[in-house]
């Protein structure tokens, strides 16, 4: 009786959690590629080295594959909405993989590649949170739903898919601050009334170390509060895209520098009040008692089904 009265009272709060990182994660693939896809209807020029390393003609990219892409990418986005699958999303992480990689064969900087972790990482994140199809190639187009719950091991393998996206995101984009000095940096700079050049040269590499420190931070430690900073962080830094000038499908693609911080905040779990907030590194199981319904530390809900089966066991009982 009193197993069965705990299960009703975790069952709930695992699946809410599951049910609000499934949709998280899946709004935001769909956001990448409709971003992206988006993108190839405004035939960017810098798209032109990608489709000549593989032979095609510039004319014929120019005519047919910007397009192609772009409907592709978005029918993906609209097809992972109304019925999520395995094989969609390994898909879009190996689509985003290459499109990442495109970066460094044509001669830009490998930092171009290691900040766009978050195009491949997310769609991976929603993958192993649906988990793996197996052998069963049905397995692989069946309609994914959000798992009944997070097990401690599925929260360690998310965190970790997370925590490198985030990390490769903010290094990637520092490093491009401190040895590339893109032309696009002058611009945010100058919004923000950074408007001489050889100031804004300067203050670029103090920026880019400010986010390769960050990446860093997250991937070393898990603080919750920094995880808070690095979504604000991306988001105003972002939103100087469409602010400088720039498309909005360049915000709206980059939907992972967002989506990512948000959900990593929401798996490490509330802190426990009277406890130390911030600092919540270590085994999931010294946090959780080892149950691992939400990782890292012990919630409103954990003492709500300890005093449930205190009073069940009755007076004199410690759970």
């Amino acid at each position: 009786m009193i197993r069965s009265d705990t299960r009703a009272v975790v069952a709930p709060v695992s699946q809410a959690l599951a049910v609000k990182l499934h949709w998280a994660l899946r709004i935001g693939v769909v956001l990448e590629f409709l971003g992206h896809g988006l993108a190839g209807f405004y035939r960017p020029v810098s798209w032109i080295p990608y489709f000549t390393l593989f032979g095609i003609p510039e004319t014929f990219a120019s005519s047919h594959m910007f397009v192609i892409i772009g409907t592709v990418d978005i029918a993906l986005a609209v097809l992972l909405l109304v019925r999520p699958m395995r094989a969609v999303m390994a898909h879009m992480a190996v689509w985003g993989l290459m499109t990442a990689w495109l970066r460094p064969l044509t001669g830009e900087s490998w930092f171009e590649l290691v900040e766009r972790g978050a195009n491949f990482g997310m769609p991976l994140a929603l993958l192993v949170l649906s988990g793996w199809g197996g052998r069963s190639l049905w397995s692989w187009f069946e309609r994914v739903r959000p798992p009944e719950e997070i097990g401690e091991e599925l929260a360690r393998r998310l965190a970790w898919v997370m925590r490198v996206s985030i990390a490769l995101l903010l290094v990637g984009h520092g490093g491009l601050g401190i040895w590339a000095a893109k032309k696009e940096w002058f611009d945010f700079l100058g919004w923000v009334r950074v408007t001489d050049a050889s100031q804004a040269a300067d203050l670029m590499p103090w920026v880019g170390a400010l986010e390769v420190v960050l990446g860093l931070a997250v991937l070393i430690k898990r603080l919750r509060h920094l995880l808070l900073f690095v979504l604000v962080w991306k988001l105003g830094t972002e939103l100087l895209r469409p602010l400088v000038g720039q498309p909005n499908y360049q915000f709206v693609e980059r939907a992972g520098d967002y989506v990512l911080p948000l959900a990593l905040f929401w798996l490490v779990g509330d802190p426990p009040r009277g406890g130390p907030a911030e600092d919540v590194d270590g085994p999931i199981s010294e946090h959780r008692g080892g149950r691992g319904t939400m990782p890292y530390e012990k919630s409103t809900a954990d003492l709500h089904v300890i005093r449930t089966v205190q009073v069940a066991a009755g007076p004199g009982h410690r759970a």
